[in-house]
């Protein structure tokens, strides 16, 4: 899905279940972090073709727990973000939720044409079905798997096949939802707005880094995409300039971000610390119970694909 219809989404679900304009805001933030896990030019290209990290080193619920630490309504807007995108088909990448517990071996049962295959690595399964090379090719092009065999990948995928209709069912379903949200009735909830100055600097620093940063990845992108330019006379290959100083930029505005907004960070590790030994509970549970699926279905997938002996 597109990057605007996760952020008015979060930000709607903010208006509506929280009735605040700073936890709106603090959702809307926390949508924008799952994407920053994009082909962006901090990442290596080759390591980010290798790998595949988009819908998985950003869109999982350790991401989530991270995001927590700021405030749970950042880690809010970092769930919904992979909620949506865990709607989209395996054409669109789904979402790999327990990343990066999930990605030990690279093989499925059966592969991209149907056929079974033997288990490898002591038995262990990836995927119970590699990625038809048709899917893979209409993916987009940064999200293509490379080499000539399908790599199967543990993602959550949806039943709606994307193609803008469900992304845009998002997106004005959200803006609609606000509207009427705000003004029903008599437009008295517009008053959560009215606030001085002030109180939305550490927003505005906090989507200046996010804009900054996603800005510095699309030229970056626009650079991999064009043919290199030649400067007339020096001969020297000449890149986009204003990527990196786009993106030093945007670690100044995190930076500011964080200082303005240090006093409901505090507190909110405060709270955490408080209450501790839930936490610490809670994520040593899922991260257990994570593992644990994972073996059984692991083991489930080598005794169906045991080879018979005759």
């Amino acid at each position: 899905m597109e990057l605007t219809t996760h952020v008015v989404f979060a930000f709607a679900v903010g208006l509506i279940f929280f009735g605040r304009a700073d936890l709106a805001l603090l959702v809307c933030l926390g949508a924008f972090v799952p994407d920053l896990d994009r082909e962006y030019w901090f990442v290596r290209a080759k390591k980010y073709r290798d790998e595949q990290p988009h819908r998985a080193r950003f869109h999982n619920v350790f991401m989530m727990a991270a995001g927590f630490l700021l405030s749970p309504f950042f880690s809010l807007g970092i769930f919904l973000h992979a909620l949506q995108d865990s709607f989209t088909t395996a054409k669109d990448r789904g979402c790999e939720w327990f990343y990066p517990l999930t990605r030990w071996v690279k093989r499925g049962t059966i592969d991209a044409d149907g056929n079974p295959q033997l288990p490898i690595e002591n038995g262990k399964v990836y995927f119970f079905q590699e990625d038809p090379r048709g899917i893979i090719e209409q993916a987009d092009p940064d999200l293509r798997l490379p080499g000539d065999q399908p790599t199967p990948w543990r993602r959550v995928y949806g039943p709606a096949l994307n193609s803008h209709l469900l992304d845009r069912g998002f997106l004005l379903g959200a803006i609609f939802l606000s509207i009427i949200w705000l003004l029903v009735p008599n437009g008295s909830n517009l008053e959560i707005f009215a606030k001085p100055w002030s109180f939305y600097y550490p927003f505005v620093a906090g989507f200046a880094f996010f804009g900054l940063v996603y800005w510095s990845g699309e030229l970056d992108r626009r650079d991999r995409k064009e043919p290199l330019k030649i400067i007339p006379q020096t001969m020297i290959k000449h890149r986009n300039i204003w990527k990196k100083p786009l993106f030093v930029a945007g670690l100044v505005c995190l930076g500011i971000w964080l200082v303005l907004y240090r006093m409901g960070i505090w507190t909110n590790l405060e709270a955490v610390s408080a209450n501790w030994i839930p936490i610490v509970i809670g994520t040593t549970t899922m991260t257990l119970l994570s593992l644990i699926l994972i073996k059984l279905e692991q083991r489930t997938n080598k005794q169906k694909n045991k080879p018979v002996i005759i």
